[in-house]
């Protein structure tokens, strides 16, 4: 902490990090990044409609095995546990329009 305001102090700029969409295809780790990337592309995608742009994360809409819980016999009862991650880190894809009218879509 001292050595920033040290830095602060002597007018030095600090490096701030930026950081940029992937690239389409992949996915992003936040909504905000993900709907940027889909602002970028829109202009382009107005083809026969206007581009509204919708945001969904992937990693979290369906469960999976990277997720699974096992229930085993435990003397008189059961015991549940989870085998992996509690739930996998974010991953964010757009799309012009909600592809499913299921409520997982959001709109940037």
């Amino acid at each position: 902490m001292a050595l920033g305001l040290c830095a602060l102090a002597s007018g030095l700029k600090m490096e701030e990090k930026v950081v940029k969409p992937k690239g389409a295809g992949q996915p992003e780790v936040t909504m905000d990044l993900a709907c940027a990337e889909c602002a970028k592309h829109a202009p382009y995608l107005k083809k026969p409609d206007e581009c509204s742009c919708h945001a969904q994360d992937i990693m979290r809409t369906f469960e999976n095995d990277a997720t699974k819980k096992l229930t085993s016999a435990n003397k008189y009862g059961h015991k549940t546990v989870n085998t992996g991650a509690k739930q996998l880190a974010m991953g964010w894809m757009w799309h012009c329009r909600p592809v499913t009218g299921t409520g997982v879509w959001k709109q940037c």
